[in-house]
């Protein structure tokens, strides 16, 4: 899951260029390219839906851990069983759901809905979706795993070998 992370941050440097080109047509000769606002959406959807799965991997995520600092070592296990729990369900019922629309997607051939004369298709995108809630189901399943067996999580593991423990 690293690496993929890793990958996908890359998303970013087209997204960069894309947008000062852009701004730079738009500011220098007063027009922007007719596929500028899809081209970004489509990257930094990209972007944000593969990273987030990396970002839970290494919990960068917001976390509200109220309850945690006053519950003993025991409970506090279980709050985060149950949190990987709550996430692993929402991930698993989008992927549910998003699965039979992407291959209806594919299987029209769907086409952007913005009405733009660039109108790219948009089945690709569609794709998106379950594949980040797959990897996204995985991770659960690692970290509820390591939790589980008292091996952590694989951030925690990362932190230990870090640390030399």
């Amino acid at each position: 899951m690293e690496k993929i992370g890793k990958c996908v941050s890359l998303l970013l440097l087209p997204l960069i260029v894309e947008i000062v080109y852009s701004s730079l047509k738009s500011f220098l000769l007063n027009d922007i390219p007719e596929w500028n606002f899809e081209v970004t959406l489509f990257l930094y959807g990209t972007f944000f839906m593969l990273g987030s799965a990396y970002c839970h991997m290494e919990k960068k995520h917001v976390a509200v851990e109220v309850l945690a600092n006053y519950v003993s070592p025991d409970k506090r296990k279980a709050l985060r069983i149950l949190s990987e729990l709550v996430v692993l369900f929402v991930a698993l019922s989008i992927l549910y759901v998003a699965i039979p629309a992407s291959y209806r997607s594919i299987l029209i051939k769907e086409r952007s809905t913005h009405q733009t004369p660039f109108n790219p298709q948009v089945w690709w995108f569609r794709c998106i979706i379950p594949i980040t809630c797959a990897m996204i189901s995985v991770q659960c399943l690692r970290d509820l795993y390591g939790i589980v067996t008292g091996k952590g999580t694989d951030k925690d593991r990362k932190e230990a070998a870090e640390h030399g423990v």
